[in-house]
């Protein structure tokens, strides 16, 4: 809406309906009042809109903010932020400070209050979102430090209550604000200022850690496992920005670039350093912050930061010739703590990302450590059943890999089967082939376990070719038939007739496909048996 601006005041009152010669008339109270029904009515006269867009052009001078912050911090009416941005800025300061203190404090007594209801939270996550982004001053009226201290410890009390509520989308939106405001309130700040607004930046990042939500270990998966990536369709919605290089925006407006942070084992640095496209860590530099990391993995939190730290660190490493070896002090910890997030975590493609993490960091172990560590992954009571299935896996790549080189190696040495056979070679728990209906067994991980298994005997059988591993041995050969595929063999048709017989089971088709698979495995094992059963396998 475009107004003359001859006159301005004369222009607004024309558009609030007042009497231009009623000098009885406030203009302040009308305008409080018109504010008041475009947020709170459902067809008011005017708009915030058309609000907002007057006050544009006739000045704000007439807002009283004391009585109109109030009525538009928390709404969700269209322009309540822009009439917001127009009093922080247009507005008097005292009187913009007065009104935001005013709100600060109804808002951290509500957020303080045990009877505060679902909704009642939502609005507090709103007016925090609104207010924080207020400069408090925009000239120090006081020493730059105590102009700015006491409101940022309103924020980071506002912070602490709504942390534990906010969304991801909100708390992003309160990194955004609070950056906004540190950038704003760097022009003119001091030493002793700076270090203020830097520990709210930091404050907030460490308040939504796992907010930021930007991607990075997808990208860093993406990146150095392009041979594992599955082609997507093209997102139907814009890449979301990260709000952590808002707030590097902010840092580096008060003098805190990447460098101060090298070094710095804290939550905050870790979280800043990770989304920063100017820094790549290197194994030293992960060996820095490795106790905030292992912490971080065990607790679930800012997981897209550290799967991507470690994915960018490590997964370079494979290419490296020599590959390099890792500490043990690095690979034991990390080999406790990635089996269950691989196995457990409620997003498939986490699941996904610390498997493939698990699998670098086992590759980069000193043999006899990989040996130990994958027996007790394949053979501990506590690793979680999908991780027994899925070692299976990082096995055949150790044995593999030992296999292509002429080196000595645990993994292609008659030591593999001594230690590894009871544990792959056999069915887990040992009955479960002559105690379990067709309904349990494939109810239970055994079936997929036991695909895995075949799979890594029939490879490991035609791979060694020289018989490094003693797997083409007739003690080996008959001791497979005799614990494994013979029993296997019974018991899977066993299962089969009593699928047959219950055609309505739960089961049906899927778990006759299944039986199936499990039948294909056995005869490929045997048929490879027979064919070199002749003057490959040594007595």
């Amino acid at each position: 809406m475009s107004l003359p601006v001859d006159n301005p005041t004369n222009s607004l009152r024309e558009l609030l309906g007042i009497d231009q010669n009623d000098p009885d008339e406030d203009l302040g109270t009308v305008l409080t009042d018109c504010i008041t029904a475009a947020v709170q009515d459902d067809l008011p006269r005017l708009s915030l809109a058309d609000i907002v867009d007057a006050l544009k052009e006739t000045g704000a001078s007439e807002l009283e903010p004391l009585r109109v912050f109030p009525v538009v911090i928390g709404s969700s009416a269209d322009d309540a932020d822009a009439l917001i941005d127009l009093m922080a800025v247009s507005c008097s300061a005292k009187e913009v400070v007065m009104a935001v203190e005013e709100v600060v404090e109804n808002l951290e007594a509500r957020l303080q209050s045990d009877d505060e209801d679902e909704d009642e939270g939502g609005l507090s996550i709103s007016k925090a979102q609104q207010i924080i982004p207020i400069p408090r001053l925009l000239q120090w009226k006081k020493s730059p430090k105590k102009a700015v201290e006491s409101r940022l410890s309103e924020i980071e009390s506002i912070m602490s209550h709504v942390k534990g509520e906010a969304s991801a989308g909100e708390g992003r939106s309160i990194i955004q604000a609070v950056s906004q405001l540190v950038a704003v309130l760097s022009q003119d700040a001091d030493a002793e200022t700076k270090v203020l607004l830097r520990h709210i930046v930091e404050s907030t990042l460490t308040s939504f850690p796992n907010d930021p939500q930007a991607g990075l270990a997808r990208q860093a998966f993406a990146s150095h496992f392009r041979r594992l990536i599955v082609p997507q369709p093209q997102p139907s919605s814009v890449p979301r920005e990260d709000v952590v290089i808002t707030a590097w925006d902010a840092l580096r407006s008060i003098g805190y670039p990447e460098s101060y942070y090298l070094g710095t084992s804290s939550l905050a640095a870790l979280i800043l350093l990770a989304h920063s496209p100017l820094y790549t860590f290197s194994v030293s530099s992960v060996a820095s912050i490795y106790p905030i990391l292992l912490s971080l993995v065990q607790s679930n939190i800012a997981l897209d930061e550290t799967l991507a730290i470690l994915i960018n660190c490590l997964a370079p490493l494979r290419s490296v010739t020599p590959r390099p070896e890792l500490e043990v002090d690095i690979i034991i910890p990390l080999v406790h703590l990635l089996p269950p997030l691989a196995s457990n975590h409620s997003d498939p493609d986490i699941r996904h990302y610390t498997f493939r993490i698990l699998s670098t960091v086992l590759g980069l172990s000193p043999s006899p450590v990989r040996f130990r560590l994958l027996n007790d992954l394949l053979s501990g009571e506590d690793t979680p059943p999908q991780m027994q299935i899925a070692a299976v896996g990082l096995l055949k790549e150790a044995i593999m890999e030992a296999l292509s080189e002429s080196a000595p190696n645990l993994f292609a040495s008659p030591q593999l089967l001594n230690t590894f056979g009871p544990s792959v070679l056999r069915p887990n728990p040992p009955d479960i082939l002559t105690a379990a209906t067709a309904e349990d067994f494939l109810d239970g991980p055994e079936s997929l376990r036991l695909v895995e298994c075949l799979g890594l005997y029939y490879v490991l059988f035609q791979r060694d070719g020289q018989n490094r591993t003693g797997a083409r041995d007739n003690a080996t050969t008959n001791n497979v038939r005799r614990s494994l595929l013979d029993p296997l063999e019974v018991a899977l048709e066993r299962w089969k007739d009593e699928l047959a017989s219950d055609a309505s089971g739960e089961h049906g088709h899927d778990g006759a496909l299944q039986l199936d698979i499990l039948s294909m495995w056995v005869e490929r094992v045997r048929a490879v048996l027979v064919t070199t059963s002749g003057g490959d396998i040594q007595g």
